[in-house]
């Protein structure tokens, strides 16, 4: 897959913490663990989850949106009750974990542990104070639970003394495997939970292009998507706002996947062309 350009074809279907709710990768969100590639948070939200999953902490740590923790840390505070998460309950859970984008572009991991009321803002390039950058980020997350009681009431974890704290951990080597290390640090976390993990792994380039080879494969092997009943594009089984109506699929001869042809915006001609010739989708082109 990483030898083909890139496009926006489903390639995996990861099922989300939330049931009911999937985490849709595309091809092109695959292709970002190529070594040397800046990896994208779709992919890393992806992962987490399957992460999960594989070792039974869903209903232990709670995995939050890397956009909603993002807002939350870095965000306008007049924006921050569209993040309330009314819905959830906090106390179900003894931490949470996500990940958040800094500068614009550089991944960190982000570790509430409600136990010690301790947060962790790991930099996996330490460019900065880890404790300084965790003690803010603290101080928002207070915020954040109060801003929770006052919009919605909701009380949980309202009145924990959160502070800032410091976790060691391998540091990164080149200028691109940010989000690889995060990765790598939060599965560290969700297998050691509720203990602090030791992280030993190593972060060399050799080690980095062998972990984006297999996190790519880890991610297809997690996937439940139906290829032969959904769409490629949507991976839904009916198109986006369509109703009964008669839906016209198309598949590729090459991959055997199947499509909308209203996904692939194809004029009816192109279809009726179609039946009597080769077709070959996005991927396989």
């Amino acid at each position: 897959m990483w030898k083909k350009k890139d496009c926006e074809v489903v390639v995996a279907v990861i099922p989300s913490q939330m049931k009911g709710q999937n985490i849709l990768i595309h091809h092109s969100e695959l292709c970002s663990l190529r070594p040397h590639q800046w990896l994208m948070g779709e992919v890393m939200e992806g992962l987490l989850h399957a992460f999960s999953h594989t070792f039974s902490v869903t209903d232990n740590i709670y995995l939050l949106s890397h956009y909603t923790a993002g807002c939350i840390l870095f965000g306008d505070r007049k924006n921050l009750p569209q993040q309330s998460l009314r819905k959830v309950n906090f106390t179900n859970y003894g931490a949470i974990l996500s990940f958040v984008l800094v500068n614009s572009n550089h991944w960190n991991l982000l570790y509430i542990h409600a136990e010690t009321g301790t947060v962790y803002l790991v930099d996996p390039a330490q460019k900065s104070s880890e404790l300084k950058a965790s003690q803010t980020a603290a101080k928002r997350i207070r915020e954040y639970f109060v801003m929770r009681r006052t919009c919605c009431g909701k009380s949980e974890w309202v009145d924990v003394k959160w502070k800032g704290g410091v976790m060691a951990h391998p540091l990164q080597q080149d200028g691109c495997s940010c989000g690889v290390i995060v990765v790598k640090m939060a599965k560290a976390v969700i297998q050691a939970f509720p203990e602090i993990p030791e992280m030993t792994f190593s972060t060399s380039k050799k080690e980095m292009e062998r972990e984006r080879r297999d996190l790519a494969l880890y991610i297809l092997e997690s996937s439940v998507f139906d290829e032969q009943n959904r769409c490629g594009i949507c991976a839904s089984s009916k198109p986006p706002g369509q109703g009964t109506a008669m839906i016209e699929w198309i598949q590729c001869d090459d991959c055997n996947r199947w499509f909308h042809c209203s996904c692939l915006s194809m004029a009816s001609e192109d279809i009726e062309d179609a039946k009597y010739k080769r077709w070959e989708c996005l991927l396989c082109q």
